[in-house]
């Protein structure tokens, strides 16, 4: 299925695809599910590892290396450094509003039905305050537009939480668009871009978000447990920190000084969440996946994945697949959700992982993501380990 006309991204692609050893066995179309760190990655979190375990003396300067890859994150949302904060999940970003915002009876937050449990939990979770949840819902459509959710928001409306891009049927969310009825109305937009940072351009200020989190172990290929999170200046002030500690504090010098508990301060940076000290290794891997990926150029790392997941659906529809991710423009993005009557997904994917094409299955359904190392050939190979079930639906 190789198209010698379609060209190719403006990188090594065989050198990256060595940056990553999963591609020596595997057409790998699950970074949805989970992004399988590179070399880099793997790399530098053993040196860290080493030197801790090493040191000599302390402190060990894990600080700085913590607020490198805080400047790489800052580059990958298009912020500064001060506006990032590293929380362990997009659920505990999420609940840095939920937790901090001072909610009153009647008040409401607007959410899409089908988005992922981390967008909604927080919300439901605060009932006991008097907080109504309201759904944009979905009618089977599996997309929705901005003026549904514009709809929504009233003068009760505190929140607006959304995903980026639909972790089941790839939706690429209109953020841009709410984000003007939210500043019309006065609601906080935030926004879940676990499914699109690391493989599509984000800029916070573009999207005019005041939250913005992606936890690292999908497809910014970096592991569990840590979360980078945007959180606009006006946010945060506004915010109590749900969960203090010595790391909040503006002053960050080497001599902790107690000199009483009469006043609470907090450092203005969105490090205040932090309460303490994060997870070291795997910021510091991180900081490896990021400026992979930053290197390369998130523009090109986007349209490269956007071309592949285009041919996957070109290829698949041919084959009597039903594309139920929508192929609007500016609605596409690296996730690709098909169907097919008669074809139970679950046999399905565990067919195409034999032959050794990885896929997952979400709400019923086949669902392939794509990243900057796929090729056309790990394609080829999907469409091979497809080949079987052609000839069983004959």
């Amino acid at each position: 299925m190789t198209n010698p006309e379609s060209g190719a991204p403006p990188y090594d692609i065989a050198a990256l695809r060595a940056q990553f050893p999963v591609t020596a066995s595997h057409a790998y179309f699950d970074h949805a599910t989970f992004g399988p760190p590179p070399r880099a990655f793997v790399v530098a979190a053993t040196a860290c590892l080493r030197e801790l375990s090493e040191a000599a003396r302390l402190p060990v300067p894990w600080s700085a290396a913590v607020d490198r890859v805080r400047g790489d994150a800052a580059r990958l949302f298009n912020c500064v450094a001060d506006d990032v904060a590293f929380t362990k999940s997009t659920a505990e970003a999420m609940s840095l509003v939920a937790l901090g915002l001072d909610w009153r009876q009647g008040d409401e937050v607007v959410v899409y039905e089908e988005q992922f449990p981390a967008g909604v939990l927080p919300w439901l979770n605060l009932a006991h305050l008097g907080v109504r949840v309201r759904f944009v819902r979905d009618r089977g459509r599996h997309r929705f537009d901005a003026a549904e959710v514009e709809e929504l928001i009233g003068e009760r409306t505190r929140v607006v939480c959304l995903e980026l891009v639909n972790f089941a049927n790839g939706l690429r969310v209109p953020v841009e668009a709410v984000a003007k009825a939210c500043r019309d109305r006065g609601a906080w937009l935030l926004v879940d871009a676990t499914q699109a940072a690391g493989v599509l351009k984000l800029d916070v200020a573009r999207l005019g978000c005041h939250l913005l989190a992606a936890h690292g172990y999908k497809f910014l290929a970096s592991g569990y447990g840590v979360a980078p999170c945007y959180v606009h200046p006006e946010l945060r002030s506004r915010l109590r920190v749900p969960e203090p500690g010595w790391k909040s504090r503006p002053d960050l010098s080497d001599e902790l000084s107690i000199t009483g508990y009469d006043r609470v301060e907090y450092a203005e940076a969105a490090r205040r969440f932090e309460p303490s000290v994060p997870d070291v290794i795997a910021i510091v891997g991180m900081g490896a996946s990021l400026e992979l990926f930053l290197g390369l150029g998130l523009a090109a790392v986007e349209a490269w994945a956007l071309r592949l997941a285009a041919l996957a659906a070109e290829a698949v529809q041919e084959r009597g697949f039903r594309v139920v991710s929508s192929r609007r423009e500016g609605e596409r993005s690296a996730i690709l959700s098909v169907e097919r009557a008669g074809v139970d997904p679950r046999e399905l994917e565990a067919g195409l992982r034999a032959a050794g094409a990885v896929v997952a299955v979400r709400e019923g359904r086949l669902r392939l993501s794509f990243h900057c190392y796929n090729d056309e050939a790990d394609l080829d190979r999907l469409l091979a380990a497809l080949a079987p079930w052609d000839a069983r639906s004959r």
